[in-house]
């Protein structure tokens, strides 16, 4: 069979014309997902020119048998209840993603999805995998946002953008990746590359003192990435906060970053995610966007 030349478009003119697609999930019960974090998927993607992905999850609660709701208070109104409250903050949430998208000129399409209550989390992470970035929030004083974090980033595949409480988004200048020479790490760069070669510095960054990093070091990245046309550097700093994770986002801040990427390490004990100290950290209270994948 004879394939014509002619017909086959340059590899980089191709992946340069794709359009990048984003997803966030809408989070309905027990609390609903934040009118910031709309606002800054819908910001974040028109600055990359993507198409944003809005998916509303509504929850379907299991009804307790008739011997068990008698011995306490209206059990099936009280679940009507939520179910109700559910779909409404889900209309409510695709209605305001739709006008802000709207505003801004963003490609949106919205969808809900009824998934049972305690699915709410992995049924997050399996929508998540069709996509090419999922964005999230995560708020120290919302634990359910944590919980959705953590079932995308380990369960889809994919990488995620966590935005902290009352961080607004905007173009990635500075980006700063935490190298430490693992896998994680490496999948994490990998991730990254459309942030990076756009960004207008990269920092590549190495916390000593909390394990031993291997060689090659942060440097031998930087050189790595100057070769491909980033302007990339490395720095080292000393780890001297509570935890790794603190200490981490507190020297990308100094180092006037916009974002920092960096790996997310966990294993699994009897489906239970044990996370890694950085991740951990970061996850309990992130100060800046952050960039992980696994």
């Amino acid at each position: 069979m004879e394939i014509d030349d002619c017909n086959r478009g340059d590899p980089r003119e191709m992946e340069q014309d794709m359009t990048a697609q984003y997803f966030l999930p809408l989070a309905t019960y027990p609390d609903s997902s934040s009118g910031l974090i709309i606002s800054n998927a819908v910001t974040f993607a028109g600055y990359y020119s993507a198409h944003l992905h809005a998916c509303a999850l509504t929850v379907a609660i299991p009804h307790i048998p008739n011997a068990w709701s008698s011995l306490l208070l209206d059990t099936p109104k009280m679940i009507e209840h939520a179910e109700i409250l559910s779909r409404d903050r889900a209309a409510t949430l695709v209605s305001a993603a739709t006008n802000l998208a709207a505003s801004a000129e963003v490609e949106l399409s919205c969808r809900t999805v009824k998934t049972a209550l305690p699915l709410l989390h992995d049924t997050a992470a399996t929508e998540a995998r069709f996509f090419d970035l999922a964005i999230l929030e995560c708020i120290a004083d919302v634990p359910d946002t944590r919980i959705v974090a953590e079932a995308v980033i380990f369960g889809s595949g994919r990488p995620a953008i966590i935005f902290p409480k009352k961080t607004l988004a905007g173009p990635i200048d500075h980006l700063v990746i935490a190298w430490d020479g693992s896998r994680a790490a490496a999948r994490a760069v990998n991730d990254a590359n459309p942030f990076i070669h756009k960004a207008k510095r990269v920092s590549v960054l190495s916390v000593t003192g909390e394990k031993p990093l291997p060689e090659p070091s942060g440097a031998h990245l930087a050189e790595i990435l100057v070769s491909s046309g980033v302007n990339a550097s490395s720095t080292a700093a000393r780890f001297t906060s509570s935890s790794i994770g603190l200490s981490i986002q507190q020297t990308a801040l100094e180092l006037g970053a916009d974002i920092l990427v960096m790996g997310g390490f966990g294993h699994s004990r009897l489906r239970d995610f044990v996370l890694g100290g950085a991740t951990d950290g970061v996850l309990h209270e992130p100060l800046l966007p952050v960039l992980m994948s696994h």
